[in-house]
């Protein structure tokens, strides 16, 4: 079961100064307070939602919400409501979600760099992730002869995707003594365009 929804915060100006009520005309009776609403899930803040506030006279005790209020005092509302800053805890959520795109973003980027040097540069045993007609497979590389590349094709196929990563844990060394070739400029096609009649490469890993 997940617990969520949304909380408050009762938030005081950081100056804690006092205004005149438009009311009863009393010098120095009034003063601001906010709600500073979040959202949360397991009680943890993941993002801010709202920030409403109202002024109160000590006098008259009147107590008015910022659409009530006259052009005057709602000048005063928008100076306490800036001064009135949420915790940084609020945005706790926001950090975190931010963190982990820096961090899929940074591994994407890292990925695309490894694989241009690894299509520059192959080696045996690097092992490319293929998709032909529709379904998935592994090759890996046994020989590099020049401008040429020799695969042992995986002895196995998967119809999704991310199946060719239990094919490489559980039947890591299921490989075909069968071998297929490719010019570096197959190999170039076949990472380029989905439509190479070679088939497309997804992705290629270096053990």
């Amino acid at each position: 079961m997940i617990i969520f929804g949304t909380r408050a915060r009762t938030l005081k100006p950081k100056e804690n100064k006092s205004y005149d009520c438009d009311y009863c005309n009393t010098k120095g009776s009034v003063t601001f307070s906010f709600i500073a609403r979040y959202f949360h899930i397991f009680w943890i803040p993941i993002f801010p939602t709202s920030k409403k506030g109202i002024s109160q006279c000590s006098h008259c005790k009147k107590v008015l919400y910022e659409n009530e209020m006259s052009p005057r005092m709602k000048q005063d509302y928008a100076d306490a409501a800036a001064s009135a800053k949420r915790p940084i805890t609020h945005y706790f959520g926001l950090f975190v979600i931010g963190l982990l795109l820096g961090f899929i973003i940074y591994g994407i980027v890292t990925n695309s760099m490894n694989e241009t040097k690894y299509l520059a540069e192959p080696k045996v045993n690097d092992v490319y992730r293929i998709e032909k007609n529709g379904s998935y497979t592994l090759y890996k590389v046994s020989e590099v002869k020049g401008d040429t590349l020799v695969f042992q094709p995986h002895t196995m196929v998967a119809e999704k995707y991310m199946k060719l990563s239990e094919l490489q844990k559980k039947f890591k060394n299921d490989y075909s003594n069968e071998t297929i070739k490719f010019t570096k400029a197959q190999i170039n096609s076949m990472k380029e365009s989905s439509k190479s009649d070679f088939g497309k490469i997804y992705s290629i890993e270096r053990e």
